[in-house]
């Protein structure tokens, strides 16, 4: 008999996924908590890894989400003030601003140190340390005395050279 194997990307279910969609839609009346649903449980979803799963709800929530990428923000920095636990799902709101705002560091910086309180935001802060590394370096060395032990673990873990399942940093 094959022993059946614990993975993370097991944890994303549609249960947790519908408890971020209802939390999108208590802030965002316009948020489509059942077509979001179905939009991440498409045919692609059972062959995605962890990460890759993190990828596609961060696509299927900027489908749904305002055009713009301020008002999108906003909308993810709602819903993250005052969450209930998310989960892993949680990921991709620090991902969306990785995906989407890289050209907004002045939003999408200040924005990543919300979204990892909810979760972890080391994997989506290394392209603005790549884009943006004296500005990156100064404001990591703030988020090292914060007093929230996330946001420290972001300041510590975000620029680690070698991070498992990060982009490597010189």
């Amino acid at each position: 008999m094959a022993e059946e194997r614990f993975l993370l990307k097991d944890m994303m279910t549609r249960d947790t996924v519908r408890v971020l969609a209802d939390r999108m839609a208590e802030v965002d009346p316009a948020f489509d908590a059942d077509a979001f649903v179905a939009g991440v449980f498409d045919d692609t979803w059972e062959d995605l890894e962890l990460k890759q799963r993190t990828r596609h709800i961060t696509e299927v929530l900027a489908a749904h989400l305002p055009d713009a990428y301020d008002e999108a923000l906003a909308v993810l920095l709602d819903a993250a003030d005052g969450a209930p636990d998310l989960g892993w799902e949680a990921m991709s709101f620090s991902d969306f601003a990785e995906v989407y705002g890289l050209d907004d560091p002045d939003r999408s910086i200040p924005a990543l140190a919300e979204f990892t309180r909810l979760a972890s935001a080391e994997f989506a802060v290394r392209p603005f340390i790549l884009e943006y590394p004296d500005r990156m370096y100064a404001t990591m060395s703030g988020w090292a005395a914060d007093a929230d032990w996330r946001v420290r673990r972001l300041a510590s873990e975000g620029c680690r050279p070698r991070l498992p399942w990060g982009m490597a940093l010189k």
